[in-house]
């Protein structure tokens, strides 16, 4: 907020009534506070201390409940450390990301688009990807973790403020109100963030201070926890102060409602006064009216900051929220007492099983003398180089030769042997492995696949089930910070009409993509009936946040060009994607000059051309959108001629098909009509043929009966004589 702004709201009748609290009053208040929070978090702070010494290799309790030397090796197989990692890179993989949704009172998709590509922005500059794994971090380990908001200039000559999420890596400097139920704090009404400063330090950062001296009179005990001889407690102490106020529904020009409490009403000027009269005509210049109205409560969020017992600052804060986020780990309510822990509170006895089984089993092999020799007496007289062979590798050992003499003759004694040493007992090993099923069970991580048996062969099916298995034994983690960016998002929300209200200004806002875009906010411009509007008005609007989970943009990038070279094999999708988003194509692919290739291509279509007109000059936007209209009257006209020549060349294609198939079908009658009269006469002839073979047959059959009949008549005539 600027100088002046500050100076019209100090006239205002709550910041005169937010000023008159007594630095006495905010002071006794923050310590009161700060003690409910210790007692209510001290058990819980205890065992996250000793859970973050636990993952960092202190993990030998320093109580002796045994009777071991202090002398003895103490061995840490950090198993738990690795453990954790593993879930902590899986959700840095896939962080959640935030995005509104217009709501109502004259919200559009538009200028939510724009809110978030100002929200992405703020992500962006403030590498709020270290808040939030730093807060996931501490979740995992200690049971809980924090991070906030602020509001910052953008340098130190400029007047304009931004965003920027800040992480929070000490959680024991945040005293939340116990009473916040929700995993973000989103109902906490008030926090502390504290931390101790060495005097002397104290000193030299505020030389100025009212308290650079140490005074010890009348000084108690609650005090002295907030400043003493050697160390000054800085504090930054947030509050919600609640109180009644009149809420009032405005009907504006174009239907929609703003419903406004009445400190959100326009002032006189002069005095900084609501009054009503005044309040009527004014909406009344706008063609707005006042409705109804009702008895509501608002919620005002405080900020002060503490130099010990002084209050060297205080302001109020837009939005409804106070600006610091809890990320939550495991939490149980038991009779009212809040119970928080990570992952590794539960692990920390099976893994100090493990350590004691690996120590038990260092110490057996120990106790294991080294290979011995076993020699006859007498065989290494003078040879001192078997006293240590059984540590040192000689090249040559060389033995006295022993003979005894026996019934059956002499026997030469066989030369020296080494023994094999013992073994380890397999129930150590047993021991072992059992611990370690335990520590895996523990953490969520069964059936891992590195604990398959040796050759067993395990499908990438199977790893990705298991996987999804491990993931879900952990899930509460990720829920719980994207409940915690989804509250970041809500606060920015309420943030950014306050924060950017210059008008005219030129912001930038970063897409889903991660693509820079500058544009013009809190634009006032002219519609065509002369009326004067807001263009990107960010005061305008009632918005909801929604989390966008799972892989992010970058794997969804490259998972979509995959699928997009897939399509392309197929013919008719292929065509239309060439025609129609070639540049596409060649954006999602991870390569060099495929952005540059894709941005020559996207001028080819109606669509990637009006893209890149929106950041040229009016001007420029003129002459492009000129010869654009021109080129595609040229190609429309290509097209006409193209299409002409196309039906000329259809024609005359279908004349000459109707010509040969008319000439092929005439040569296809003759042809018939030949062989038919060729077959007709072949058929003719063959019918002659078979009449005169006919008529030969019948003939010769005639004279063969009367040639029959004469010699019947000769053998008769015989006989008669």
């Amino acid at each position: 907020m600027s100088e002046e702004a500050n100076r019209a709201a100090a006239r205002t009748e709550e910041d005169r009534e937010f000023a008159a609290i007594t630095d006495a009053a905010i002071w006794e208040e923050a310590r009161d506070r700060l003690q409910i929070c210790a007692e209510a978090e001290t058990d819980n702070r205890k065992r996250a201390k000793a859970a973050l010494l636990f993952r960092e290799g202190v993990q030998w309790d320093d109580v002796a409940s045994t009777s071991v030397s202090q002398d003895d090796i103490e061995l840490t197989i950090n198993l738990t450390d690795a453990f954790v990692k593993r879930v902590e890179n899986n959700i840095r993989q896939q962080r959640p990301r935030g995005k509104c949704h217009p709501v109502g009172e004259g919200a559009d998709v538009e200028l939510a688009e724009i809110i978030n590509g100002i929200g992405r922005h703020v992500e962006m500059r403030s590498e709020a990807s270290v808040a939030y794994d730093t807060a996931a971090t501490s979740a995992l380990t200690a049971g809980w973790g924090y991070f906030r908001l602020i509001a910052e200039h953008i340098d130190p000559k400029s007047f304009q403020k931004d965003l920027r999420v800040l992480p929070i890596r000490n959680i024991f400097t945040v005293s939340m109100d116990p009473g916040a139920i929700m995993p973000s704090g989103a109902d906490q009404n008030w926090c502390l963030i504290s931390m101790k400063m060495k005097r002397q330090e104290y000193k030299r950062r505020y030389p100025n201070a009212r308290n650079i001296a140490w005074n010890d009179v009348g000084r108690d005990e609650q005090r002295l926890n907030w400043e003493d001889k050697e160390e000054v407690r800085l504090a930054e102490y947030l509050r919600i102060r609640e109180r009644e106020e009149k809420l009032y529904l405005i009907r504006a020009a174009d239907g929609s409602e703003m419903p406004r409490y009445h400190s959100e009403l326009p002032r006189k000027e002069g005095d900084g006064r609501v009054v009503m009269e005044d309040v009527v005509r004014k909406l009344k210049e706008r063609g707005a009216r006042i409705e109804g109205d009702r008895d509501s409560v608002k919620r005002q969020v405080e900020w002060f900051r503490l130099n010990g017992l002084i209050v060297v600052d205080r302001q109020q804060i837009p939005g409804s929220y106070i600006p610091v986020f809890r990320v939550d780990g495991n939490v149980t309510d038991i009779d009212g007492r809040i119970i928080r822990r990570g992952m590794v509170e539960s692990m920390m006895d099976p893994a100090r099983m493990v350590n004691y089984g690996e120590v038990a089993k260092i110490k057996r092999l120990a106790l294991i003398p080294k290979a011995p020799w076993v020699a006859a007496e007498g065989q290494l007289d003078g040879h001192s180089e078997w006293n240590d062979a059984n540590q040192k590798a000689y090249s040559v050992l060389t033995y006295k030769p022993i003979i005894i003499e026996t019934s059956g003759g002499p026997v030469p004694i066989p030369p020296p042997m080494r023994q094999q040493p013992a073994g380890i007992e397999q129930g150590f090993s047993e021991f072992v492995q059992g611990m370690r099923s335990n520590l895996l069970a523990v953490a969520g991580m069964p059936n891992e696949p590195g604990q398959d048996q040796q050759g067993q062969v395990v499908s990438g099916r199977a790893i990705k089930r298991r996987q999804w298995l491990s993931d879900q034994s952990h899930f509460q983690y990720y829920d719980n910070l994207t409940l915690a960016i989804a509250q970041l998002w809500r606060v920015m929300v309420e943030w950014i009409p306050f924060y950017f209200p210059e008008q005219g200004r030129m912001q930038r806002i970063i897409g889903e993509d991660s693509t820079p875009q500058m544009v013009q906010i809190n634009q006032q411009v002219q519609d065509e009936g002369g009326i004067s509007r807001i263009k990107n008005d960010l005061s305008v609007g009632r918005y909801d946040v929604v989390m966008d989970t799972g892989p992010g943009y970058e794997t969804k990038r490259e998972e979509g060009a995959e699928n997009l070279i897939d399509l392309l094999r197929v013919g008719p999708l292929a065509e239309i994607i060439a025609k129609t988003g070639s540049d596409l194509v060649f954006r999602s692919i991870d390569h060099p000059y495929m952005q540059e290739l894709a941005d020559r291509l996207m001028a080819a279509t109606p669509e990637g051309l009006q893209k890149i007109m929106k950041d040229l000059s009016s001007r420029a936007r003129a002459i492009v959108q000129s010869l654009f209209n021109e080129n595609t009257a040229l190609k429309q006209q290509l097209q006409q001629v193209e299409q002409d020549l196309k039906a000329g060349i259809t024609k005359a294609h279908l004349a000459a098909t109707v010509k040969a198939h008319d000439t092929q079908e005439t040569n296809l009658t003759r042809r018939v009509d030949t062989e038919t009269r060729a077959q007709t006469a072949l058929a003719v002839e063959e019918i002659r043929a078979g009449g005169k073979i006919l008529d030969s047959h019948v003939k010769a059959g005639h004279e063969e009966a009367a040639a029959q009949r004469m010699i019947e008549a000769g053998i008769n005539a015989e006989r008669k004589q």
